[in-house]
């Protein structure tokens, strides 16, 4: 059986070290338009801001490794079509422009996302020098040259989600002006509600970062062929750099035919089977269904794209029992002093989507007070009102403090439709060195039975 497996990064590349690893004998063929594979970009920022000293040490595979497996793997070639009626794809040599044909019986769609541009842009100043995006390792490669330059004095990072926020902590840390825009109101609106984002929002302003939310970019200013300001419908702002990182379209153009959700990601089922025969999608590309909303949805995170090339590449070997029945979206960000995570849904989110939701807030010491030191946490737990589901949560904390782990146990709940009596009722321990015996989890869960004990005891 031949495979070939469109796209090489996180996805592609788990499928393709799960396919030989269980069927040596499999024969798989790869392509993919980019130089290089398996690039970390979670670590850009980090790259940006100094931490991450060698870019290499971001890579965890190449191209060498797969063929020692036994795969074979073309760089720089970009698949431009896919015939799924006669199963062969058409490819095109991007060094030498020559075109060919291929054929499989399986194949795996890695194809990823790209960054999205900001529409409306007068196309003199679209491609203006230092306009750039954040995506490859070419792209990190020129924003880690670019914050060590000293003509560089003034960097404005467009989009004020993960990458945005993490980047405009790194070209902080280098010593640079920064200005974080954002056309939604809230930093990171898609993930935390405003408990979490007025203390995050804060930090970033204490840090020396302006922040000029609620403002649509309408237009770059030049001067001698390079950006030198950002403009909005609400302002004007130097940069010496821009980086845009409003988000991310998948890129699912090579199948028009597959059932689709909203944004073009691909529906598949737990085995990442898409509507079309022989053909899976994983990754960035595909949309698996979400734990919290009950349908399918995009949801581009590194861990579902590893996890959905396994699976896939254990359906094409036929291996049973191992599929992804739901994902939750969970996540964490370590910037400005916050350590956040978060998994389904914040309730903005989930009331915009049309649920009928409730939230429990509660901000509490970590551990008993009579120990010597012990930490705040503050956690949101949002569920369904007529059930008590759980579809989401959030957990904060500042410093040294970090408890993000426990958002593990809570996406657990809500792949498992738990209620929140049953997630009360978990079997957890109690030391206090660790917690409480009302540890945050359940104190956030009494509070929406009615048994709000700090209440109570802000009254006596």
């Amino acid at each position: 059986m031949k495979v070939i497996v469109v796209g090489i990064n996180h996805a592609g590349t788990s499928a393709i070290r799960t396919l030989l690893t269980q069927n040596p004998e499999l024969k798989v063929t790869a392509y993919d338009r980019n130089t290089n594979i398996s690039f970390l970009g979670c670590g850009i920022a980090l790259a940006v801001g100094g931490m991450v000293k060698n870019m290499q040490d971001l890579f965890y595979c190449d191209q060498i490794r797969l063929e020692d497996m036994g795969a074979e793997v073309h760089m720089e070639h970009d698949v431009t079509s896919i015939d799924y009626r006669n199963k062969t794809v058409t490819v095109v040599d991007l060094k030498t422009g020559a075109a060919k044909q291929d054929s499989y019986d399986k194949l795996i769609y890695a194809a990823g996302s790209w960054p999205m541009d900001i529409p409306g842009i007068p196309e003199k100043n679209a491609h203006l020098e230092n306009v750039m995006l954040c995506k490859l390792y070419q792209h990190a490669a020129e924003l880690v040259k670019k914050a060590d330059e000293p003509e560089i004095r003034s960097v404005a990072v467009i989009g004020a989600g993960y990458i945005g926020i993490e980047l405009a902590e790194a070209y902080r840390q280098k010593g640079k002006k920064v200005t974080l825009i954002d056309f939604e109101n809230r930093v990171t609106a898609r993930y935390y509600d405003p408990e979490f984002t007025d203390r995050l929002e804060e930090d970033i302003r204490a840090s020396g970062v302006t922040l000029a939310l609620g403002e649509r970019v309408v237009d770059f200013r030049g001067e001698g062929g390079r950006v030198a300001a950002v403009v909005t419908d609400k302002g004007e702002y130097p940069a010496d750099l821009v980086v845009k990182a409003i988000g991310f379209k998948p890129n699912t153009e090579l199948l028009p035919d597959a059932e689709k959700v909203s944004n073009g990601a691909i529906k598949v089922n737990g085995r990442m089977e898409t509507s079309l025969p022989d053909i899976y999608a994983i990754g960035d590309a595909a949309a698996m269904y979400h734990a919290a909303l009950r349908q399918p949805m995009q949801v581009a995170l590194a861990t579902n794209a590893v996890k959905s090339g396994l699976a896939a590449a254990c359906a094409v070997n036929g291996v049973a029992g191992v599929q992804i029945e739901s994902v939750a979206g969970t996540n964490a960000l370590c910037v400005f002093g916050n350590n956040l995570a978060s998994t389904g849904l914040c309730e903005t989110v989930a009331k915009a989507m049309g649920m009928d939701v409730g939230s429990s807030f509660i901000e509490d010491a970590d551990r008993p007070e009579f120990m010597q030191d012990y930490g705040v946490t503050w956690i949101k737990l949002v569920y369904e009102k007529s059930t008590l589901r759980l579809v989401g949560a959030q957990i904060g904390s500042r410093g040294e403090v970090n408890h993000t782990e426990v958002i593990y146990f809570l996406a657990l709940a809500i792949q498992k439709s738990m209620g929140l009596l049953d997630i009360a009722f978990t079997d957890v321990y109690f030391l206090p060195h660790f917690n409480k015996p009302f540890n945050f989890i359940l104190t956030a869960i009494l509070k929406v039975v009615g048994l709000d004990y700090e209440a109570v005891k802000k009254r006596v």
